[in-house]
């Protein structure tokens, strides 16, 4: 099955690398065959596109997807698949070409619904002035609605939901996987895990934090094991987990004063230690730490890591890691 996927700007490396991960780790083998901009082709042996509603960084998604010379062949191909009694329009950032493939659908019998058509045409103008045109999948953006301030408990330094997103995909974990946030907060990350299905396990230093956390998971109708716990000392569970995926702190925190430690250089390699204890051979670590402290990754195939700017004097590093076998 070939797919579309129009990622989004925001990122220039998370948005691909979070849907390579997806495909991982649902299994599903792929071969890029057209890439312009942020518009990707891949040729998958997916049975169904269920998986596509876990992606954070992708805006647009299609199938069909095809390359053709002009707007009628386009029209064309995609008309054999469009169902003539349902309502359709052609969405694109190009006004004219819009109007050229409408064109082209209306005079094959199609019938148009500019404002809420039932089915959406994505069509792109690429080199050559080829088009490149593939059937909507329609996705659920909601992640506003779960911004941190709507939750039952809050507080300023909670993640954004797509990010929050985006790092559980970055753990090659898919649904019945068993995800750990030592650093639970209010809930962010273990929120978006529980939402696609995962079992959620998590835990924080501080009680209250812990106690938000599993209120705000249960607003959401999810349910997990959340205590309080140092993430410098975590202590060997069976099963071991899947994944760990997590924000720690970086500013001056009660981790690092009862971790005993007097840099967050330091404080953050305690905790690597200690979060390989309860993470399985091969399984992903996934974290964000600021960038300008030096981490040694002992026990830890380093694997990628990715830039986000917070604001002028901070930016944050998101690791992916995989313990060592």
């Amino acid at each position: 099955m070939k797919l579309l996927f129009e990622l989004s700007g925001e990122h220039p490396l998370l948005p691909k690398a979070e849907l390579y991960a997806v495909l991982e780790s649902e299994g599903i083998a792929f071969k890029p065959v057209v890439e312009h901009e942020k518009v990707l082709v891949l040729d998958t042996d997916a049975r169904s596109t269920e998986f596509i509603h876990r992606l954070a960084m992708t805006l647009k998604a299609g199938t069909a997807p095809m390359l053709s010379t002009n707007a009628k062949e386009a029209a064309a191909i995609l008309s054999i698949i469009i169902p003539k009694d349902r309502t359709m329009a052609v969405r694109s950032k190009s006004h004219t070409l819009e109007e050229e493939l409408g064109e082209q659908f209306f005079e094959r019998g199609h019938l148009i619904d500019l404002d809420e058509p039932d089915i959406k045409v994505l069509a792109y103008r690429m080199p050559g002035s080829s088009i490149l045109a593939a059937v909507n999948i329609p996705l659920n953006r909601d992640y506003n609605k779960r911004r941190p301030q709507y939750r039952p408990y809050f507080h300023p330094t909670s993640m954004h939901p797509k990010l929050a997103r985006t790092l559980v995909n970055l753990a090659c974990v898919k649904k019945g996987s068993t995800i750990l946030d030592p650093f639970c907060g209010t809930g962010g990350i273990l929120i978006e895990a529980g939402l696609m299905g995962m079992n959620l396990l998590g835990s924080d230093i501080d009680s209250r934090m812990a106690a938000g956390c599993k209120k705000n998971l249960e607003s959401y109708g999810l349910f997990a094991e959340i205590k309080k716990e140092n993430a410098l000392s975590l202590q060997a569970a069976s099963p071991l987990m899947d994944a760990i995926v997590t924000d720690p702190p970086y500013a001056r925190c009660s981790y690092v004063s009862e971790g005993g430690r007097s840099d967050l250089g330091g404080f953050y390699e305690g905790f690597l230690a200690s979060a390989g204890r309860v993470l399985k051979p091969g399984g992903r670590l996934v974290m964000m730490i600021p960038r300008q402290y030096h981490v040694s990754f002992e026990g830890y195939v380093f694997l990628s890591e990715y830039f986000i700017k917070v604001h002028k004097s901070l930016t944050r590093r998101i690791v992916v890691l995989q313990k060592c076998s």
